[in-house]
């Protein structure tokens, strides 16, 4: 796609540069994440002033040749969320963060991307977030590559019994064992079947938890020490 075409894209993050411009990581339909700076965007008369909004749909059109693309022209469609210090919104920011950590960059995905959109769009509605959470990782890890087998178990690679008990190890995936078991063969069906609702919340966590943590090597995520803190 050309990049002086309009195309849809999401913030994911931004940081200042110098004294009136913004370097923003997006998440784009056609062209996968990328960087951009938006020259002279913290001056109130800058035609991008105040619409590198998080969690709203923008339309823009980018130049350059470099990593760094330079932001020519932006609009959004009306916030949805208001970007309050609230749970659902260290939710999103917790969203945009595995975003930023865990996707190539330039690496198109138009079905993550309405994966994303989605998800934006189900928070602003009365969700239970831990499933809706719980939800987008699995789908986030399925569309990278990182999915979980939830077919068969990892020594005899039989098909997962709903009769039998079973760990989780985060690189391989579900291990039959009698000794304080992980979930059931049942549990394990009803997220490979998405019918998250049968599962306890606690349970979905550790799993999607482990998993991310494991693509991560072991790194914590800022947003997710922010909200501790906050906890305490």
């Amino acid at each position: 796609m050309s990049p002086n075409e309009w195309q849809e894209c999401f913030l994911l993050h931004q940081r200042s540069y110098g004294d009136t411009s913004i370097i923003a990581e997006i998440f784009t339909r056609h062209s996968g994440k990328m960087s951009v700076i938006a020259r002279g965007a913290k001056k109130p008369k800058s035609k991008f002033f105040g619409y590198l909004v998080p969690f709203s749909k923008l339309q823009i059109t980018y130049s350059g040749r470099s990593e760094l693309k330079t932001l020519t022209n932006i609009d959004r469609d009306v916030s949805l969320i208001d970007n309050n210090l609230s749970k659902k919104s260290y939710s999103l920011l917790y969203i945009n963060e595995l975003m930023i950590k865990l996707l190539p960059k330039d690496a198109a995905n138009e079905d993550l991307f309405n994966l994303y959109s989605n998800f934006i769009e189900a928070a602003t509605k009365e969700v239970d977030m831990n499933f809706l959470l719980r939800s987008f990782e699995l789908d986030l890890l399925d569309m990278l590559g990182y999915g979980i087998n939830f077919q068969t178990d990892i020594d005899a690679h039989e098909p997962i019994d709903a009769s039998l008990d079973y760990i989780f190890i985060a690189e391989r995936g579900f291990q039959i064992s009698n000794k304080a078991p992980d979930f059931s063969g049942q549990d394990i069906i009803d997220i490979r079947n998405r019918n998250l609702i049968n599962v306890s919340s606690n349970k979905l966590k550790q799993l999607t938890q482990a998993t991310i943590m494991f693509c991560l090597e072991g790194k914590d995520l800022n947003s997710r020490q922010i909200f501790r803190r906050l906890q305490k």
